[in-house]
């Protein structure tokens, strides 16, 4: 019988991560030279930091060398942090315990953070693999892989068998679909229905004990 992999996102939709990133990121801005005031749209959590702060700011204020700023800024204080606010949504780590699942990360988060986050919530040995896109970047100014590339990678290991993708953002769902596996939306991270029904989600979860209803219908 084929096994049945699950690929989760992390941010949004195992843990709630928004106070720590948003901290990280409003310092990070303001060691930047940037103000909350030259904002035309606040900080949102769930994309790349450098498409949050393409929303966030106008065009002619975010030059490339303030962008480039901001992030090296964020990764300094958000990959430092105690992780200590950084907290997994009620009943997931339930789910992850079940071993009639096989359990992957793949998230935009580098390597180092998801680590320690997943060390921090006592994770270590629940996910078979857990895949950023710095994991393929051996050298500076190599290009990042997308979350399709991504999801296409760990689905090729794993010929003839069942995949389900899961996350909150519209990136997760398009990274499923483009790879012909299930896709599976959830709600208490930062996606909202409307974005997730836009590119044609099949299954939107709103709580925690939704997503294991709709998990079971795989076994």
């Amino acid at each position: 019988m084929s096994r049945i992999h699950i690929i989760w996102d992390l941010d949004g939709t195992l843990i709630n991560s928004r106070e720590e990133v948003l901290s990280s990121l409003k310092k990070s801005v303001r060691d930047a030279g940037l103000s909350e005031n030259q904002q035309i749209a606040p900080l949102r959590v769930g994309p790349t930091i450098d498409k949050i702060l393409e929303f966030a700011f106008p065009k002619d204020i975010l030059t490339s060398q303030l962008k480039d700023a901001v992030i090296k800024n964020f990764r300094s204080n958000y990959d430092n942090c105690g992780f200590d606010h950084t907290l997994p949504f009620d009943g997931i780590t339930e789910i992850l315990h079940d071993s009639r699942f096989l359990h992957h990360i793949i998230t935009n988060k580098p390597d180092l953070p998801t680590k320690r986050i997943v060390t921090k919530l006592g994770w270590n040995g629940l996910f078979s693999s857990i895949i950023t896109p710095y994991s393929f970047m051996k050298a500076e100014g190599d290009k990042k892989k997308s979350k399709t590339e991504l999801f296409e990678f760990l689905i090729h290991q794993f010929p003839q068998e069942t995949f389900i993708g899961i996350g909150d953002m519209v990136t997760d769902i398009q990274a499923a679909l483009n790879n012909n596996i299930t896709a599976i939306g959830v709600l208490w991270g930062e996606g909202s229905r409307q974005e997730l029904s836009e590119v044609s989600c099949p299954v939107i979860c709103n709580e925690v004990p939704d997503l294991l209803l709709a998990l079971e219908e795989f076994l």
